[in-house]
């Protein structure tokens, strides 16, 4: 008797088992295709995130381009306008005479500590429409070592002379880099403009220094 028990124990035993594991291998395939559907909406969410990503970065881009080609348009639209008022203001009428002048003189900070960019333009009244020649001196007055010092331009700039040669009919855009010694505290610079011939008369020009960033 005891014998038929324990032998239908453990058939009872065997059958429960083998339904667990049936039960327990059912359900890990159910969690494994949940698990695959789970990854393929995952990769599906990130194809569709790069895809927005891309579309950002491109739209971003063409923003950009776009922004830089109207701000390239305003600058040629300005420098044309100021280049139309230089001729308007050097064609002669009955009451001009004919001379230089220095106009347009900016002064900005460059690159490097020390380092500043200078532009302005030569131009003239015209009479008879005869060429402009001579030269440009730029020079700078300040303070170095507490004493008044004056550098002129071949002390200034990298491979540069002494002064800037002139030669123009209508104006002449002048436009350079300048390197202050070290300890040398400026003041104002000075643009001399020395024709040659006795038709126009030298001309200079002092501007307080003020860099405008």
């Amino acid at each position: 008797m005891l014998m038929l028990l324990a032998a239908a124990g453990w058939g009872g035993y065997q059958l429960g088992g083998e339904r667990l594991s049936s039960e327990t291998l059912q359900t890990h395939a159910e969690m494994q295709q949940q698990l695959a559907v789970v990854e393929a909406e995952r990769n599906d969410l990130r194809r569709q995130l790069t895809m927005a990503e891309q579309a950002a970065q491109v739209d971003k881009k063409a923003l950009a381009s776009v922004k830089a080609e109207i701000e390239a348009l305003q600058d040629e639209r300005l420098k044309m306008e100021e280049e139309l008022v230089f001729l308007r203001g050097i064609v002669s009428t009955s009451k001009k005479k004919e001379g230089l002048k220095v106009q347009g003189f900016k002064l900005e900070p460059g690159l490097e500590a020390g380092q500043f960019n200078y532009k302005f333009t030569v131009s003239q009244v015209l009479k008879n429409g005869q060429v402009a020649k001579g030269r440009i001196l730029i020079s700078v007055e300040g303070v170095q070592d507490g004493k008044v010092a004056t550098y002129n331009l071949d002390a200034l700039a990298d491979k540069s002379s002494a002064s800037i040669k002139m030669r123009f009919r209508y104006f002449q855009n002048i436009e350079g880099v300048l390197r202050l010694p070290e300890g040398f505290e400026p003041a104002r610079l000075i643009i001399e403009v020395k024709p040659s011939g006795k038709r126009l008369a030298p001309v200079s020009e002092s501007y307080p220094w003020s860099p405008v960033s």
